[in-house]
Formats: structure tokens, sequence, C-alpha cells
């Protein structure tokens, strides 16, 4: 009966030290996100697990909203503050226990057995078991390489969410501050042409202007302020949207920010070394890369085991009716008749495909978006400079050429107006070009997957714009062509 005792005491004892088990931390693995990003950006993401972890968190944020938001304040919050992002973050926590899961052993199985004699002798045969996948521990080593490997494509691929948020937020933020500098610049334009209406009602009043030149004036005016509350409306948009990139809601939604576009930085990347570069440091490339190992470790460990489906061994004890004890081993093995993970092994090889043709694709869009955004960024720049220098002078000139002439009664008013009109559709591309230029310059840096390779610090000035044009004040400004005819 010693023997019994200690087998009894041994099946009692296996459960009792696992329960021992430390629990594992949701936010587990979410250091190696940390340490990806650390280099690519100025934040650093956070994902608090408790009151205090997140209060620290908000602090921060409130810090960064008391004073007017800049793109690297935006990113920061949107970083720190996504509800989005944090899902994303759950991913690494579940790539984690996922890990741990795979480099456990799995449990012993206890099974025990009673058969009732219908007849002498009369003693009760019993039958105990204990066993333990032996196939698992086998393929225990494969197993965690495969999860490491796992863990590894989602802790990249939550960092490219990172940078993905952080572009995200530089857009909106570009896109609220260049409908902000327009909605400025079209507010002094429609108190400039209330201005010129109600100076034109007071010529008309006195004899002095017709009534076919005060309606002219009146509309140029209503067309103004009509221009405005669009541009207002359209402000008060993308506020909404970058309120929501940033999960900002409630009292947190009345920050400001210096709506001046920022200059345009003096130089620009070769498109040569930026191509290598996204290749390189793209995290959904490498995320991708990470898949496709993962998948082929998979499938090699498939097709190794494929004809041992399960495998059990341990040990077993049994009284039988005679009232002897029998002991031994016991090995169970599922036989592969049927079932010889023809399907598994299917599924793998068409995952593995479709992984490898997705890493293709993701290398060639990124060389393409590399190439598309450098050129959109060379072209816009263009745009802005030659806006800038030489069209938005030349319609401030004619306009205040066609001042004179009108003042001297030798051009009439739809000419005068015309002008006007021409100069405020010029200024207003002027900003658009600017705007358009650091959106793709966001995107280029997403593309890119980091931050670009030279360092060109924006004029905290912001932007130096031509004169804002005036519908009734003339300009002489001598413009200098610098670059040339397009």
């Amino acid at each position: 009966m010693t023997r019994i005792a200690t087998v009894h005491a041994l099946i009692i004892a296996l459960p009792i030290g696992a329960a021992g088990c430390a629990t594992v931390p949701p936010d587990r693995g979410f250091d190696r996100v940390q340490t990806a990003v650390e280099g690519r950006i100025d934040a650093v993401p956070q994902w608090p697990m408790d009151h205090d972890a997140e209060l620290i968190v908000q602090a921060r944020v409130d810090d960064l909203l008391a004073s007017p938001l800049t793109p690297e304040a935006a990113s920061e919050i949107a970083i720190l503050n996504s509800p989005r992002l944090r899902a994303a973050f759950a991913r690494v926590g579940i790539a984690s226990a996922d890990l741990i899961e795979a480099g456990l052993l799995e449990n012993p199985r206890l099974s025990a057995a009673a058969g009732i004699p219908d007849g002498p002798p009369s003693v009760t045969e019993l039958d105990f078991g204990l066993t333990f996948n032996i196939l698992r521990l086998l393929m225990l080593p494969a197993r965690k390489q495969i999860a490491g490997l796992q863990l590894d494509a989602a802790t990249l691929d939550v960092a490219d969410e990172v940078l993905r948020t952080r572009a995200n937020a530089q857009v909106a933020f570009l896109e609220l501050q260049g409908a902000e500098h327009l909605a400025s610049v079209l507010r002094e334009i429609a108190l400039a042409a209330e201005a010129s209406a109600e100076f034109a009602d007071r010529l008309h009043q006195a004899g002095n202007l017709s009534d076919l030149d005060l309606a002219n004036e009146q509309a140029l005016y209503e067309e103004a302020r009509l221009a405005y509350a669009r541009s207002f409306a359209d402000a008060a948009s993308f506020r909404e949207r970058l309120n929501a990139v940033l999960g900002l809601w409630g009292d947190r939604t009345g920050w400001s920010i210096d709506d001046r576009l920022p200059e345009l930085p003096p130089t620009e990347p070769a498109m040569v070394d930026l191509e290598s570069l996204a290749v390189r440091q793209r995290f959904d490339l490498a995320a991708t890369a990470k898949e496709v190992e993962s998948l082929y470790a998979a499938l090699g460990l498939q097709r190794k085991w494929r004809y041992i489906l399960a495998a059990d061994a341990g040990f077993i004890a049994a009284r039988d009716t005679d009232g002897q004890w029998v002991f031994g081993p016991q090995l169970s093995i599922e036989l592969p008749i049927f079932n010889q993970r023809q399907a598994d092994i299917a599924r793998l090889e068409a995952a593995l495909r479709g992984a490898e043709s997705r890493l293709e694709a993701i290398a060639i869009e990124t060389r393409a978006d590399v190439r598309r955004f450098l050129d959109r960024l060379y072209a816009l720049r263009y745009e802005a400079e030659h806006f800038k220098e030489t069209i938005v002078p030349l319609r401030q000139r004619i306009t205040g050429l066609t001042q004179e002439q009108y003042n001297f009664m030798l051009m009439d008013t739809f000419d005068l107006l015309a002008a006007k009109r021409a100069e405020t559709d010029a200024y207003r591309a002027y900003l658009a070009a600017v705007r358009d230029y650091w959106i793709t310059r966001a995107d280029l840096e997403r593309a890119v997957g980091g931050g670009l390779p030279i360092d060109l610090e924006a004029d905290e000035a912001g932007a130096d714009p031509p004169a804002t044009p005036s519908p009734d004040q003339p300009a002489d400004t001598q413009h200098t062509h610098k670059h040339g005819g397009l």
C-alpha cells in the first residue's frame, strides 16, 4: 500500500504545484513596441494599466492642450490618448500570452475506473491512470519559436499602427491649420468687401455711381461673405476630425492652434536614399516578413509531425478482482489512418503563399509610394514658391493698375471685379499649395516609415506669405521670376 500512497500523493501534488504560477499581466511585451518606435518619433507610447498610470498620461495630455497645438503636440496627444491605438496595443498582449502558452507543458490527465463483479470473489476492480502528452513536449521548442515570430510580427504591426496614428494626427492638424488660415484670410477679404460696398452705397446715394456698379459691388461683398462662411464651416469640420484622431471630447475640445502654415523647408531629400530607407525600416513590411517566417516554420512543423497526431505516455495502477495491484507504464498513440494533417498542411501552404505575395506587394507599393509622394512634394514646392514669388504679386499688381484705370474711368466695374477675384483666387491657390505640401510631406514620412533623413526645422514664425489680397486697395508689388516658365 506504500506504493499506492506514493502514487496518490504525486497525483495530488501536481495540480497544487501548478496552482502557484503567477498571473500574466495584460501589458506584457508592450515595452517591445516602445523600443521599436524609439528614435522614429519624439513621443513614447503609453498603455496605462491602473488608475495612477492613467492620471499621469492624462496630466501630460492636459499640459499639451494648455498651449496652442503644434503638429508635434497633436501627434503626441494622439499616441498617448487615442482609444483606437490602445485597442491595437492589446494585440501585443495577446501575442505575448500566446508565447507563454507555447512554452507550457500540457497538464497531465488523471483517469479512474471501477468494476463491480457480479459474483465471487467480491473485490471491486479499480483502475487508475496518469498520462502526459509527450507530443507537445517534443514539439515545445518549435512551438515557442513560432509563437516568438508571431509576437515579433504583432509588435511590428502595432508599432506601424503607432506611426500611422502619428501621421493621421499630423494630416488632420495640417488640414485644420490650412482651413483656419484660409478662413482668416477670407474674413479680411469679406471685411474689405463690406467697406467697399458701403463706400459704393454712399457714392450711389450721392449720384456718383450707377445702379449697375452698386449691384456689382454688393454682389462681390455677398460672395465674399459666403466664401468666409463656407471656410468657417470647413474649419469646424476639420477640427472635429482632429478631435476624433486625438481622442478628445467634452471640455478638452476647447484647444487652439496657430493658424499660420509653416514655411517650406530649405531642401528636400534624395529619392534614391528614401526608397532604400523605406524598405529597411517600414514596420508593416517587417511585420509581414515575420509572418512569412512564422508560417514557414509552422508548415515545417506540421510536415515533420504529420503522422503523429497524438501521443500520451504515463503510469497505470490497477487492482484486479482478486485484490492484487498491478503497476506499469501506459502509452497511447493515435493511428494516422484517415487524418494525416492534409487539411492543416494545405491551409498553411495557402497562407504562406498569400503572405509571400502580400510581402512582395507591400515592398512594391512602398517604393511606388515613396516615388509618388516625393514627386508630388517637388511639384507642390515649386507650385507654392511660384504662387508666392510670381503669380500672387502679378495679380496684386494687375489689381492695382486696374484700380488706377478705373479711377480715371478708363475701365469699367466688371474689369475691376474680375481683377479682384483673380487676385483672391491666386492667394487661395497659394495657401492650398502650401497646405498640400505639408500634408504630402507627412504622407512621405509615413511611406518611409519614420522621419526623413534630413533635419529640417520649420520657421516658428510660420510661413511668410505674400501680402493678403484686398478687394479695394491697390498693390504695387514688383515680382521676381526665379524659376522660369511652366
